[in-house]
């Protein structure tokens, strides 16, 4: 009997070990399994119309003593991906790869539209973002909802759009 329990333990242990492993691209950066993901299957027929995929919503940050300008920004896909990119510089257009950016869906389905980002935190492992968003005019309003990861706040990002040769990545996932 304490075989079957000792049995019993170790595959759980063997198995939330297993489910804790974290996947990375070429660059390092966290791809986490998209069942994660509860807002990935939205088929809403005027997406376009809402959002706009062959342009990158940015905000620039500017560091102290250093004379570059660095950017944030989300980058909208097809089948309802986003590509949020954080301190790059946009003058290359390397730096547009999605593979470089954290991975998320969008949904434009219910009455609110919505935004999850795949973090991964040392101490905590992976988690997502839930924010809410909303386009108007050529600014990207993104309202960042309180978690325990998180605290509320607002953050307005503004349109930029690309060119068709910065307009050649496709998502990693």
């Amino acid at each position: 009997m304490t075989r079957k329990i000792d049995f019993i333990i170790m595959s759980l242990l063997l198995i939330l070990l297993l489910s804790s492993c974290v996947s990375r691209n070429q660059y390092g950066i966290v791809r986490p399994n998209k069942i994660r993901f509860s807002n990935k299957k939205c088929f809403d027929e005027k997406v376009f119309e809402k959002v706009d995929t062959s342009a990158i919503y940015l905000i620039e940050y500017k560091w102290p003593k250093k004379n570059d300008k660095r950017y944030s920004g989300y980058k909208f896909y097809s089948d309802n991906k986003v590509a949020f990119f954080i301190n790059v510089n946009i003058d290359s257009i390397n730096a547009l790869n999605p593979k470089k950016a954290q991975m998320g869906f969008y949904s434009t389905c219910s009455g609110k539209n919505n935004i999850q980002i795949a973090y991964y935190h040392v101490q905590s492992g992976i988690f997502k973002s839930k924010k809410e968003f909303e386009i108007i005019n050529d600014t990207l309003v993104v309202t960042n909802l309180k978690s325990p990861q998180a605290s509320y706040s607002v953050k307005k990002y503004y349109k930029q759009n690309l060119k068709p040769n910065e307009l050649i990545y496709k998502p990693d996932w």
